[in-house]
């Protein structure tokens, strides 16, 4: 039997190389010498040289195309990627120097074979090092996976019963490799504790490019572990059988609240899930087979490559990134001038109403202040602090969310910036018939914009911890009491956010990764919505309501300044939060000056690591 080297780029997506590290698991259980290789090309040195993720490993590899063409001769790539998908036809160019290709999917097998490569299914199955199974099962519902906006839009759906369970959503981008450097994101033995710690794990389709396809890696470790699969409709996970060693179906929320309810079944569909995974379609049962099959694969090649003249591969190159296009700003200088306009109709705006209230109040500030019987005697844990304007349709149910925290004792502190609505009035009913709830007002009479409102909010907090929240968003029960345990737990966090439910025009989530400057850089994805410490965020002078260009982007400035200060924020990986998407807002504002604010931006903190071009 030949040896067995399993090469993956070092640079990639660590989950690669946890594959790379089942398979050489699999081969030494099989009586074969195996190693991983994550430095240097396939030799023709008498090995059996497999290359994991081979759109990852030729790609990210410095070597020349001659080198990346001979090394691709002599190995058998293992495709990972859905058909369809940019990284699989990245993956294709290699596969058509290969002798032979392996697939982990069915459908990967069908469609290498229909373009002419000679492709074998890679049954996955489990490994004994996966198996970390505990007695403890502390965790309700358990996500991995990148973000795609299908995904996001089906995790929305789940927030109305993940609320209130003890779940964690470890969502990462897809646009870059991710390691162990990545937070947020687990591999090897922290990622099956982790699965160790779970009952259930939700599997979501990344798109719908192949209908159903079976994520196979992510299957069998959750399985290796116990964990009791739910998934929407699959096709290719036989031998698995579903309704037995996993769930399929269309309604994720309901068959996740009969799971819960069911413990004994919950259990018994993760215990015969282990068992097949790690005994009766183990990985060391399919492997050695295929791996038998492959030893005289470059022999066989000769004689079957008769496509080859047909198809010739096209020169192995680092230049067949896969195209980005480039951001569309048609008639930047008219989008420019119109953002301008905006906000000089907004400053004179306000110079006329600061003039009509110092005829009226003798004074260009004047400030109504309004407390419910409950606020003067209240000694919050954390305040909340609602910013509003116009919002008189939604802030009733906004407060009314509040008002259902749980375990926590909070206060509410309403800025009303001079709305021409009912708003103030909604309010005043609000503290009317919520007297119990400690709540301050303050009713401005001019408009001072939404940074200087939040600022003048939170000078009026009493709390240690404040809670920022819009108007026309909304908390979960939930949201305040996990919020304030993430920062009494992290010391060194400034504040901490959770993963927002988008409801409305547009379903989805946001806030959904955990904390990393460089992705910050990159864009906002982290929103207002979060729970400071109350001295942080003064001693850093709160939101910049100077600068006008910073308009609609007040929140990505302070994350960056507070990143820039050596500040960071913890991330809650659960769904605690709503957040309104609406066809119309500030943001299509502020996008009209999108690139003049980032570079404004760029220019206050030249010492992030901002991306290069």
């Amino acid at each position: 039997m030949r040896p067995v080297k399993v090469f993956v780029a070092a640079t990639g997506n660590a989950f690669m190389t946890d594959i790379a590290s089942w398979i050489v698991e699999a081969a030494r259980l099989g009586g074969r010498a195996a190693q991983v290789c994550s430095t240097g090309l396939p030799q023709r040195d008498g090995s059996l040289n497999l290359v994991v993720a081979p759109h990852e490993f030729f790609f990210l590899h410095a070597g020349s195309d001659a080198e990346l063409d001979d090394a691709a001769r002599c190995s058998i790539p293992i495709c990972t990627e859905q058909p369809g998908t940019p990284w699989y036809h990245l993956g294709f160019e290699y596969c058509q120097r290969s002798p032979m290709a392996f697939d982990i999917n069915r459908h990967g097998v069908e469609a290498l074979c229909a373009d002419g490569i000679d492709a074998r299914h890679l049954h996955l199955g489990g490994v004994p090092s996966m198996d970390r199974r505990g007695p403890e099962r502390d965790i309700d519902v358990l996500y991995l996976g990148g973000h795609t906006d299908r995904r996001g839009a089906q995790l929305a759906k789940l927030a109305p019963v993940l609320w209130s369970l003890k779940s964690e959503l470890r969502i990462f981008r897809t646009s870059a490799p991710v390691g162990a450097q990545t937070p947020g994101v687990v591999f090897g033995t922290d990622k099956y504790d982790l699965l160790a710690r779970s009952r259930i794990v939700v599997n979501i389709h990344r798109d719908d490019t192949t209908p159903g396809y079976f994520e196979w890696a992510r299957m069998v470790e959750a399985m290796a572990n116990g964990c009791a699969i739910v998934t929407e409709p699959s096709t290719g996970f036989e031998p698995l059988v579903s309704g037995k060693h996993f769930l399929e179906t269309d309604d994720l929320a309901s068959t996740i609240i009969e799971l819960l309810d069911d413990t004994e079944r919950c259990s018994t569909i993760g215990s015969t899930a282990a068992e097949a995974v790690l005994t009766t379609f183990s990985l060391a049962e399919s492997l050695p087979q295929l791996l038998e099959h492959a030893d005289d694969a470059p022999e066989r090649a000769k004689l079957s490559r008769r496509w080859f003249t047909l198809r010739p591969p096209q020169p192995l190159t680092r230049a067949h990134r896969p195209p980005l296009i480039a951001a569309l700003r048609p008639a930047d200088e008219l989008r420019r001038r119109t953002f301008q306009a905006i906000l000089a109709e907004q400053r004179l705006q306000r110079q006329i109403e600061r003039a009509r209230c110092q005829l009226l109040h003798g004074t260009d500030d004047h400030v109504v202040r309004c407390e419910s019987t409950a606020y003067a005697d209240a000694q919050p844990e954390v305040s909340v602090i609602v910013t509003l304007f116009n919002y008189a349709s939604v802030v009733g149910e906004t407060l009314d969310s509040i008002v259902a925290s749980r375990e926590i004792n909070f206060e509410i502190v309403i800025i009303d910036d001079h709305s021409t609505d009912d708003s103030r009035d909604v309010v005043r009913r609000f503290i009317d018939v919520h007297p119990d709830v400690p709540t301050l007002m303050l009713a401005s009479d001019v408009n001072r914009g939404l940074a200087e409102s939040r600022n003048l909010a939170i000078a009026n907090v009493r709390a240690d911890k404040v809670m920022v929240l819009d108007a026309d968003n909304l908390v979960y029960p939930t949201c305040l009491r996990r919020l304030a345990d993430a920062l009494t737990a992290d010391h060194g966090a400034s504040f901490a956010y959770a993963t927002l439910e988008d409801f409305g025009v547009q379903p989805g989530v946001r806030s959904a990764m955990a904390w990393h400057l460089p992705w910050l850089c990159e864009n906002n994805y982290i929103d207002a919505q979060a729970m400071f410490r109350t001295q942080t965020f003064r001693s850093h002078g709160g939101y910049h309501a100077e600068q006008e260009l910073l308009y609609g982007w007040e929140d990505w400035e302070l994350w960056l300044r507070l990143g820039a200060a050596g500040e960071y924020g913890v991330h809650v990986p659960q769904m605690l939060g709503r957040y309104r998407t609406q066809a119309s807002s500030m943001i299509t504002i502020t996008n009209l000056a999108a690139q003049d604010i980032q570079s404004t931006v760029k220019s206050l903190y030249p010492q992030l690591p901002w991306p290069t071009e």
